[in-house]
């Protein structure tokens, strides 16, 4: 998931205040699932790197 592009929400041609408030909500909460996706890819990907390192030592 964290090597895909995040979606991020895309006001219509002709906003309004409405479309403006539910926007700002659903790109809100998609930068905050994109991030945390990124995040557990960066974890998951240290703690490999860490498991190998411990396999590979004598």
């Amino acid at each position: 998931m964290a090597s895909r592009p995040c979606e991020l929400h895309r006001l219509p041609d002709a906003p309004t205040l409405g479309d403006l408030e539910v926007g700002y909500m659903m790109r809100g909460r998609q930068i905050a699932d994109c991030d945390a996706a990124r995040r557990l890819a960066v974890d998951t990907l240290m703690a490999e790197r860490a498991a190998g390192e411990v396999a590979r030592r004598p």
